[in-house]
C-alpha cells in the first residue's frame, strides 16, 4: 500500500494559468490535425476509388492502439511526471500527420496504387493511435493534480474545449484551404503548427512536483483491471457508451450528407466540414459556457448529456434536409460536451491523487473503444442495412447510457463528494 502524497497547490495564480492555457493551445492544434481527417478522409477515399469500408479501418486501427496504450502511458506518467509525456505525445502526433500528408500525395499524384495510399494512411494513424496518444491521458492528470474536487470537472471541461475548438478550426480549414493549397500541403502546416506547441511546453510548462509512483506494473492488463475498480467503474462504462455513439455520427455524418443531398465529393467536403465545425462549436458551448455557468455535478452532466443526445438522433432519422441534419447533430454535439465531461470529471474525483495518471488513460481509452467499433459497425450498418439504421442504435444506446448516469450508486457517490467540499 502506497502512502497517498499530499496534493499539490490548487490554487488559483498566474503560473498555473499560463500552464493551462499552454495546454489548451497544444491541444486546439491537435484537434485541428485529428478533425479535418472526417471531413477530408471520405472524399479522398471517393476520389481514389475506395471502398468506405476502408475508411472505417483506418479508424479503428488507429483506435485499437489508442485504446491500448492510453493507460499506459497515463500510468508511466503517475511514475515520471506529466510534462515529458504530453512533449512525447505532440512530436508522435507531428510525425504521424507528415506520413499522412505524403500518403494523400502519392494517392493524389498517382505514384502509388490507391489501397497502398490508403495501407500508407493507415500506418500514419498507428503512429498517432500508438505514440501520439500519450498526450491527453499525461495533460488530463496534469490539470487534475492542480484542481480541486469542487471544480475538477469544469477544468477538465475546458481542456476537453481545447480539442473541440480544434474541431471547429480543422473542417474549416479544410474546407477552405485544400482548393488552395492541396491536402498535404495543409497537413504539414498542421505539423509544424504541433512541433512548435511540443517546443513550447517542453520549455514553458512547468512541473516542480512530478508524481513519483514507482512500484506498481506497466502493463495493459494492469491498467484495463484497474477499469473494473468499484468507485471508476460506472464511469468507464458510461464513456465507452458515450464514445460509441459519437463514434457512429463522425464517421457516417459526411456519407449520410452526400448521400441524403446528393452530392459529389468536392460538394460533400464542403457541407460535411460545415456540419462538422458547427458540431464541434455546439461542444465548445457546452463545455466553456454551459458548464461553467451550471456548477453541476457530473452525474447531472451524464444524465442530461445522454438526454439529449436521444433527442439529437431522432431529429436526425427524422431530418428532411441539410438544415435538420445540421440541428441534429448539434444537438449531439452540445450533448457529448455535457456527458464526457461528467464522466472525466467524476471518474477523477473517484480516486486518489496518486492515480489520476491511471484513471485519466482510461477515461481516455474509452475514445479508442468507441473508434474502434462505431466506424466499421457504423459504416456497415449504414451500407448494408439503411442510412439511418445507426443512429436507431445510438438512441437505445443513450437510453442505457441515461438509465446508468441517473441511477447507479457510484455516480451517486461521486454526487456528493462534491456537494460537501466546497469551491476552491
Amino acid at each position: 500500500m502506497f502512502p497517498t502524497p499530499p496534493r499539490l497547490d490548487t490554487r488559483p495564480n498566474p503560473e498555473r494559468r499560463t500552464a493551462f492555457r499552454l495546454l489548451f493551445l497544444c491541444l486546439v492544434a491537435t484537434g485541428i490535425g485529428n478533425n479535418m481527417l472526417f471531413a477530408i478522409l471520405p472524399p479522398l477515399a471517393r476520389g481514389l476509388a475506395v471502398p468506405e469500408y476502408w475508411v472505417g479501418a483506418i479508424y479503428t486501427l488507429s483506435a485499437v492502439l489508442f485504446m491500448t496504450m492510453t493507460p499506459i502511458w497515463g500510468a508511466l506518467s503517475d511514475r515520471r511526471g506529466r510534462k515529458p509525456f504530453i512533449v512525447f505525445g505532440l512530436c508522435a502526433f507531428a510525425c504521424s500527420t507528415l506520413i499522412f500528408a505524403a500518403a494523400a500525395q502519392a494517392g493524389e499524384a498517382g505514384w502509388v496504387p490507391p489501397l497502398a495510399a490508403i495501407f500508407a494512411m493507415a500506418l500514419a494513424r498507428t503512429l498517432f493511435g500508438s505514440l501520439g496518444s500519450a498526450t491527453n491521458p499525461a495533460a488530463q492528470a496534469y490539470i487534475a493534480d492542480r484542481t480541486s474536487p469542487a471544480e475538477r470537472t469544469e477544468a477538465l471541461a475546458g481542456l476537453s474545449a481545447a480539442f473541440g475548438l480544434g474541431a471547429v478550426i480543422g473542417p474549416t480549414l479544410a474546407a477552405t484551404l485544400v482548393d488552395l493549397v492541396g491536402v498535404p500541403l495543409f497537413m504539414v502546416i498542421i505539423s509544424a503548427t504541433v512541433v512548435a506547441g511540443a517546443v513550447a511546453v517542453g520549455w514553458k510548462l512547468p512541473e516542480q512536483s512530478p508524481p513519483k509512483q514507482q512500484n506498481r506494473p506497466i502493463n495493459p492488463f494492469t491498467q484495463f483491471a484497474f477499469g473494473a475498480d468499484p468507485r471508476i467503474f460506472p464511469f468507464v462504462a458510461y464513456g465507452c457508451v458515450a464514445w460509441i455513439v459519437q463514434s457512429l455520427s463522425l464517421p457516417t455524418l459526411a456519407f449520410y450528407i452526400m448521400d441524403s443531398l446528393g452530392l459529389d465529393e468536392r460538394m460533400g467536403l464542403q457541407m460535411s466540414a460545415i456540419a462538422l465545425a458547427a458540431g464541434a462549436g455546439a461542444l465548445i458551448v457546452a463545455q466553456i459556457i454551459f458548464i461553467p455557468a451550471m456548477k453541476a455535478s457530473p452525474r447531472v452532466l451524464m444524465a442530461l448529456g445522454a438526454g439529449i443526445t436521444v433527442a439529437g438522433f431522432a431529429i436526425m432519422i427524422a431530418a428532411p434536409n441539410y438544415a435538420g441534419i445540421v440541428t441534429a447533430y448539434l444537438l449531439i454535439s452540445f450533448a457529448f460536451g455535457l456527458a464526457r465531461s461528467g464522466f472525466t470529471g467524476g471518474a477523477s474525483i473517484a480516486v486518489e491523487p496518486e492515480e489520476q495518471g491511471r484513471v485519466a488513460g482510461l477515461t481516455t481509452a474509452t475514445a479508442g473503444l468507441g473508434f474502434i467499433i462505431g466506424p466499421v459497425g457504423g459504416l456497415f450498418m449504414y451500407n448494408q442495412l439503411g442510412h439511418v439504421v445507426p443512429y436507431y442504435v445510438a438512441v437505445v444506446l443513450s437510453l442505457i447510457a441515461l438509465a446508468l448516469a441517473w441511477y447507479h450508486p457510484g455516480i451517486k457517490r461521486v454526487q456528493n463528494i462534491v456537494e460537501m467540499e466546497p469551491e476552491t
